[in-house]
């Protein structure tokens, strides 16, 4: 008896074999500023241009000044902030510069003065109601520190710039709102009816703090509120980005330092065409007075890590040159 023929029983190859399961990217996030402002612009052109499948930088809303530096410092979960120098003048007064370190000077930050057409000068401003932004923003501080130089006597007000603005445009009481913004800031762009209000001229004073710089406002940042023939005078303050100082050995670290590298290597990026027009003014390499920069940054800077970058690149509108930075401090720890 013949036997039967064994059959052969063969598997198909799956026309589509499972795929390993994709890494997560490491997720970095940054506190910002108040919805309007440039800060949070600058915020946005970093996520969208660092963000990767490896990166991915959220962005958080912010007020700057003392908030923003109490996020970094003790909130969990936030690694980065954008501040102002004279928000971290302030800090100075406090352990912040061992617990922070500073990634990078940023760009130049206007103060705008958008007053009732009464309002001619700074100084028109004696015995007036003035918005100053809400408690403990970068505005406030600045603002309070300005008007007290200049022997100004104000009655403050702490409203949102946004109802400021409408409250002005219907006939409210308050003389002027000031905002601490780099220019051109999206919020008086958004400005459809501003015939009863304009910028109103802040002048220079050798007295004030050397982190103050005389600046303008123009035409070309504003053509709804200025005239082609006529530019604002105002002053300016730097904003820097920076970081808390985990520990070398730890995740958040790492995910900083690949943030940083992903910075260097990508900067051309962040000046192109539909970024915000500051980013011509940043230089990498410009030092921030008092504060010790990120490891990670300043080995690119000296061409001792992994970033790659000519100084020709990383270099914007050259600073003023200042000091070195503060010897590093001892380093504190918070809750990843």
């Amino acid at each position: 008896m013949q036997a039967e023929p064994t059959a052969t029983v063969r598997r198909k190859r799956s026309a589509n074999p499972p795929k390993p399961a994709s890494k997560e990217p490491q997720t970095i996030s940054l506190v910002s500023g108040q919805p309007g402002s440039t800060a949070l612009d600058i915020a946005y052109d970093l996520s969208t241009a660092l963000s990767d499948e490896n990166l991915r930088v959220t962005v958080l809303l912010g007020e700057g000044g003392e908030r923003n530096i109490t996020d970094v410092l003790r909130t969990r979960g936030i690694d980065m902030g954008i501040m102002t120098t004279t928000d971290l003048r302030q800090a100075e007064q406090t352990d912040a510069t061992k617990r922070v370190v500073a990634i990078a000077k940023l760009y130049n930050t206007e103060l705008h003065v958008l007053g009732q057409r009464d309002i001619q000068h700074v100084t028109d401003l004696d015995g007036r109601k003035v918005n100053l932004g809400e408690p403990g923003s970068s505005t406030q501080l600045l603002a309070r520190s300005l008007l007290n130089h200049l022997g100004i006597r104000f009655t403050e007000t702490n409203f949102g710039q946004r109802e400021a603005i409408a409250r002005m445009q219907s006939g409210g009481d308050i003389a002027a709102a000031l905002f601490l913004s780099g220019k051109p800031t999206a919020l008086y762009a958004e400005l459809s009816d501003a015939t009863n209000l304009h910028f109103v001229s802040v002048p220079y004073d050798h007295g004030l703090a050397d982190d103050f710089y005389p600046a303008s406002l123009a035409h070309a940042d504003y053509p709804r509120l200025i005239s082609a023939d006529e530019t604002v005078d105002t002053i300016a303050v730097a904003s820097v980005l920076i970081a808390f100082d985990w520990a070398k050995t730890s995740e958040r670290y790492q995910r900083l330092s690949n943030f940083t590298r992903a910075l260097f290597n990508r900067f051309d990026q962040l000046r192109l065409p539909g970024r915000h027009p500051k980013w011509s003014e940043v230089n990498l390499a410009a030092p921030v007075p008092g504060w010790r920069r990120f490891k990670p940054a300043q080995d690119a800077l000296e061409g001792r890590g992994e970033p790659s970058i000519s100084t020709n690149r990383m270099m914007g509108t050259p600073s003023a040159p200042s000091s070195g930075n503060r010897a590093a401090s001892e380093q504190l720890q918070k809750s990843p």
